[in-house]
């Protein structure tokens, strides 16, 4: 399972030491009807904009709750969410919709919808038609 790197401070899913709490992540094309040629048309459609109390209780669907309540104890504790990726048009797609590369890393500080945020391990698969 890839290590995730999250810099998104603005999610419900956001762990000091800028990683993920979430129990799965999906990474989508930004365009759903065109292929990503680059890291800013990908997206973290998991991101939930944490704008008050409701919008925790919202999203308590996809915790690791093991992984967040270890990961607050321990910054150091390496919180490990699955990964979703429909994004096939990069070399990490995987058969089945997974992400084969080793760790990713999601950005967009400050985001305030999953548009405004982009898969930037992201790298477009040679040959692959857009």
């Amino acid at each position: 399972m890839p290590e995730v790197k999250c810099i998104v401070d603005t999610c419900t899913h956001y762990l000091y030491g800028d990683r993920c709490g979430a129990g799965n992540i999906d990474i989508m094309h930004e365009n759903e009807q065109k292929m990503s040629v680059n890291q800013e048309q990908t997206m973290c459609k998991t991101f939930s904009h944490a704008r008050n109390v409701f919008s925790y209780l919202g999203s308590a669907d996809n915790v690791n709750w093991a992984g967040t309540v270890l990961g607050a104890v321990n910054p150091d504790y390496k919180v490990s969410p699955t990964i979703e990726c429909t994004v096939a048009s990069c070399k990490y797609w995987g058969e089945g919709s997974i992400c084969i590369a080793e760790a990713i890393e999601v950005n967009g500080a400050n985001s305030n919808e999953c548009q405004d945020t982009n898969c930037i391990t992201f790298s477009r698969r040679d040959g692959h038609a857009v």
